[in-house]
């Protein structure tokens, strides 16, 4: 904003009616109002303050207290500030709650504070909350923060200098129009902390699996392990230990599953060779229990071959005695050698 025309009219200790055209101080930006105290230096910032603001350029004055104690009580109090802002010009007049006399009559009345803001493109803004809005907008700061970069009053330099770092960002953040960054910046912050949680969840979770792995404490690998599950290794170096522990395990399954093709092939012949030696030991059992029945047989072979040798000895006797009945003839006959 660079200021172009200000009226006054019964303002502070300006009783009548003064224009300070402040395009003949050039465009350089910065200005210096000096004079001897009472000069009415402050006034000139109440005035330009009061046009934008409504308010005074310190805390101790109030808009109230704007109407000149010099001025007739016809002249109006009123500020008329003309300004330019980004190649537009803007004509904003104010003028405060004050005593005047009646237009018609006699006596005095109460002159309500108006505003009216005329616009580039002719536009003309009365309502006081509309035309607060519409200059905030075109200014990009409050009145606190225009009083401390912009219209820099006697001893309130040092209000810049003394401000918080939160208060200079908020202040130079609307002087500059940043707070599209600060959203960017807000929300690559929320993005980045939600990329750190889901990091951080898939760290915990592979550390779980880091954790339940197992092997020889004496193996190189093994003390790699131990790092691992103690989190000194970073996670592309876990990833490649991993690939490593994977590669030897399927070596020594491959050993593994060798030896155990041995193991079977020996316990296939051992197996076999138990076949055959059960089959032996049948045999065996079978002979051993034929040799057995032939000794019974031949035992009772020769019980019976003894009878048969008894009753051969008794067969002189048997003859001397005459036999009536036939069957007995008959197996005698029959028993007779």
């Amino acid at each position: 904003m660079r200021p172009l025309k200000l009226i006054v009219s019964a303002f502070g200790p300006y009783a009548g009616k003064v224009t300070l055209n402040m395009e003949d101080l050039g465009t350089s930006g910065l200005y210096l109002i000096t004079g001897d105290t009472g000069a009415g230096k402050t006034t000139i910032f109440d005035a330009i303050t009061y046009a934008l603001y409504g308010e005074a350029s310190g805390d101790n004055r109030t808009p109230a207290m704007f109407r000149s104690k010099y001025a007739t009580p016809d002249t109006p109090t009123e500020v008329e500030l003309t300004f330019s802002y980004a190649g537009k010009t803007y004509i904003v007049k104010r003028n405060p709650e004050y005593e005047r006399p009646k237009t018609r009559g006699t006596g005095t009345t109460i002159q309500k504070a108006q505003v009216e803001l005329t616009m580039p493109d002719k536009r003309l803004l009365t309502k006081t909350s509309e035309v607060d809005e519409t200059i905030r907008g075109i200014m990009g700061i409050s009145r606190d923060q225009f009083m401390q970069i912009a219209m820099i009053a006697q001893g309130d330099f040092l209000k810049l200098l003394l401000a918080s770092t939160e208060e200079r960002k908020a202040i130079f953040r609307q002087l500059f129009r940043t707070q599209l960054y600060l959203n960017v910046q807000e929300e690559l912050k929320r993005e980045s902390g939600s990329l750190a949680d889901q990091c951080k969840d898939a760290r915990n979770s592979i550390q779980q699996y880091v954790n339940g792995i197992t092997a020889d404490d004496a193996d190189v690998l093994g003390i790699e392990v131990k790092k691992a599950k103690s989190s000194e290794l970073p996670m592309g170096e876990i990833l490649s230990l991993l690939r490593r522990l994977i590669e030897q395990d399927s070596h020594k399954e491959a050993e593994l599953i060798r030896a155990q093709e041995k193991i079977d092939q020996g316990l296939e012949t051992a197996n076999n060779n138990l076949g055959k030696l059960e089959a032996q030991e049948k045999a065996c059992a079978a002979i051993e229990q034929n040799r057995m029945d032939l000794t019974a047989e031949e035992k009772k072979s020769e019980a019976l071959k003894a009878k048969l040798d008894a009753q051969k000895a008794k067969m002189p006797e048997v003859k001397r005695f005459p036999l009536k009945n036939p069957r007995l003839k008959r197996s005698c006959r029959v028993m007779t050698p």
